[in-house]
């Protein structure tokens, strides 16, 4: 009895015991598995990453139309606001037609002084031209005249030294010649004599020619139509004016007279020479000349030869200049053409004040439009800048936005976008892009729209996305991890053995990303295949070999 009891409690501690041990474990199993990170794992699939463009901007015109008046004129009235919508024709603003009408009168005045301005310029242009053409014929004719003459008389002391050096001549031969002498040196007197007073002569036509010149310059420059805001005695020349003109042409003749009287000089020595020499001849019985006397009759004439000749040479180089002086191209000038594109300018001016007069000073739109821009007021003057701003209804609308520089790599001219109005919600599709432009960080894309799409200045959000290749190992980018050198990997789940079974691990797998998106990242192909689980998410973190279950 007792052994059956004994028994009993035996198998009931038994029965004790390994209930306690498989709670035991049950408890450690519970307290491992507490332990474990808890995943969700995903699957690479095939599928392509989308970018999405998204950005607000307004609406503006693609065209402005500026108006502009004629500068200086009073505003008499604005009929029109910013932001007001117009039609062609429409007045914009009108004009004082008093002051107009008094700008018209002072404009052709203007005209009228430019004009008598213009014709004067003419006038002494042509004068001057003539003035020169005569100063280069005198100075031809008085080269000639002078180099002839200089000419005569360099011919004339070289038979005087002939006749002198004959003499000597004859006297180391014997042969006497007195009365052949004595009729040379009367001619060579007689000829010094002549040639003495046509020099005379010569300065007395210069100076008269210089006087009747001067006449003529007074006389033509009395002529001109006098200067109204001078005033002259009787209307004719100052004595200013008179000692100026007479002072030129002094100043013009100067050389000529100078070389003129030299020649008298010249001609007066060659006389006297000659009388001498004839005094000389007859005082010593119009006989025997001594040695002494003939020798120095040659050196006399030497003298005069060599006088002759540099008086040519003088004549030659001092009219030459003179010819040369006349014939120097005159200064350029442009007066008269100047003048006259100035007088041209005023003609164009006056036709668009009369053209203003003849619309009763109204300044109208050239096209239908809104006015962006009014810089007119009543009572100002204008300026010779824009006066109104019309944005262009007829040239159509476009839309503008700023976009970033990443945004940018995503969308290009010619896509085709969609624009949702803000103030109506209303959505226009397949827009293209006409225009991108960037700077550093941020640019402006441009979308033309068609005729009516959106008013100006209203605000619309666009809307673009553009699709890859499609790649064959996609996940989503929460599985993307980077390592401490910042290179991406993924966890994959793997089984492992252990003491207490089959547990599930992670396993790091560095990985190539091809492109990503904000959700989703393109993987290179080889690191992970499409039977492999990838820690998608995770209720605590997850590292290399760390034991994880799978939700």
């Amino acid at each position: 009895m007792n052994w059956k009891i004994e028994k009993q409690k035996i198998w009931k501690l038994t029965g004790v015991f390994f209930a306690a041990m498989v709670a035991f474990t049950l408890l450690s199993r519970a307290a491992y598995q507490h332990g474990i990170a808890v995943v969700t794992t995903q699957a690479p699939a095939g599928g392509t990453i989308s970018h999405q463009v998204v950005l607000t901007g307004k609406t503006m015109q693609n065209q402005e139309q500026a108006v502009t008046t004629e500068a200086g004129l009073r505003i008499a009235g604005v009929y029109v606001n910013e932001g007001q919508q117009v039609k062609q024709g429409d007045v914009l603003f009108s004009l004082d037609l008093d002051y107009l009408d008094e700008e018209i009168l002072n404009q052709k005045q203007e005209m009228q002084k430019q004009q008598l301005s213009v014709q004067d310029a003419w006038s002494q242009e042509a004068a001057s031209r003539e003035q020169r053409k005569n100063q280069q014929s005198q100075a031809q004719q008085n080269y000639d005249s002078a180099v002839s003459k200089a000419q005569s008389a360099f011919d004339r002391a070289g038979e005087e030294l002939s006749q002198a050096e004959e003499a000597l001549e004859d006297y180391y031969s014997g042969t006497g010649a007195d009365q052949s002498q004595k009729e040379q040196l009367i001619a060579a007197c007689e000829q010094a004599k002549a040639d003495y007073e046509a020099a005379q002569s010569a300065v007395q036509q210069l100076q008269q020619e210089m006087n009747d010149r001067i006449q003529q310059a007074l006389d033509q420059a009395d002529a001109q139509p006098p200067d109204p805001t001078e005033e002259t005695p009787d209307g004719g020349l100052t004595p200013e004016e008179i000692q100026t003109i007479t002072q030129q042409i002094q100043a013009e003749y100067a050389p000529k007279l100078s070389q003129a009287q030299l020649q008298v000089s010249q001609a007066k020595q060659t006389w006297d020479t000659a009388q001498a020499e004839l005094d000389a001849f007859e005082q010593n019985g119009g006989g025997e000349s001594s040695e002494q006397e003939l020798l120095e009759a040659v050196a006399h004439a030497q003298e005069a030869y060599d006088e002759a000749l540099g008086a040519l040479e003088d004549a030659e180089r001092v009219y030459g200049q003179a010819i040369n002086t006349a014939n120097l191209p005159a200064a350029a000038n442009h007066s008269a053409q100047i003048g006259q594109i100035s007088y041209d300018q005023m003609a164009r001016k006056l036709e668009k004040l009369e053209a203003l007069r003849e619309a009763e000073g109204k300044v109208c739109a050239p096209v239908d439009g809104i006015v962006t821009e009014s810089r007119v007021q009543t009572g100002e003057k204008t300026t010779d800048t824009t006066a109104v701003l019309l944005a262009d209804l007829t040239q159509g609308s476009k839309f503008s936005g700023t976009i970033t520089q990443e945004q940018s790599k995503y969308i290009g001219v010619g896509d085709k976008v969609t624009l949702r109005a803000s103030s109506t919600g209303k959505v226009y599709k397949d827009l293209p892009v006409t225009a991108l432009s960037m700077e550093e960080e941020t640019g402006q894309l441009t979308v033309q729209l068609p005729a009516g799409t959106l008013p100006f200045g209203a605000s619309a959000e666009l809307n673009f996305t553009r699709k890859s290749q499609p790649y064959s190992c996609c996940v989503p980018l929460s599985a993307l991890h980077l390592d401490e050198k910042n290179k991406p990997y993924v966890l994959v789940v793997e089984p492992v053995e252990t003491v207490l079974g089959t547990q599930m691990q992670a396993r790091k797998v560095s990985v190539t990303v091809l492109e990503q998106n904000e959700t989703t990242a393109a993987l290179a192909e080889g690191a992970v295949h499409s039977e492999q689980k990838i820690i998608v998410g995770a209720d605590r973190a997850v590292d290399d070999g760390s034991r994880v279950r799978v939700n």
